[in-house]
Order: C-alpha cells, then structure tokens, then sequence
C-alpha cells in the first residue's frame, strides 16, 4: 500500500525542476535545524522568491500558462 503511494509521488517530482528539487532538499535541511519563528518564515519566503524568478522558475511558470512541457522534462 506505501509502495504504490511512494511511486505516484515519485512520478510527480521527477517532472519537477531539477534546480527546484535541489534548492527544496537544501531548504528542508535546513530548517529542520531552526526554530519555526518570524526571521525563518522570512528567509524561507525570500529563499522560495529567488527560485521563481530564476530562469527555471520562469521557465515553469511559462510552461504552465502556456499548458506545454517544461524543457526539463525529458519526452
């Protein structure tokens, strides 16, 4: 039953920004390490803002108005 679940979810990352998945990985590392507080909330936000106005995040964001496939995603 979490085999079948893990998989669905594997399957929806894989389409995701490879610099956006690793940006996500750096950003859960680290504020598992801080306390949940204003200054986290702020940094964490800002840190979320450079990744959408990178050339990635914009590349996304076309994408998905465009209602096309990101050049990531291998076909």
């Amino acid at each position: 039953q979490v085999l079948p679940r893990a998989l669905e979810f594997a399957e929806i990352l894989k389409n995701n920004g490879p610099r956006a998945m690793a940006e996500v990985k750096n950003l859960v590392r680290y504020v598992v390490g801080h306390e949940r507080d204003e200054a986290l909330m702020a940094q964490t936000a800002g840190h979320i803002a450079r990744v959408r106005a990178s050339s990635e995040g914009r590349e996304g964001l076309a994408a998905f108005l465009e209602k096309r496939t990101p050049n990531w995603v291998r076909k």
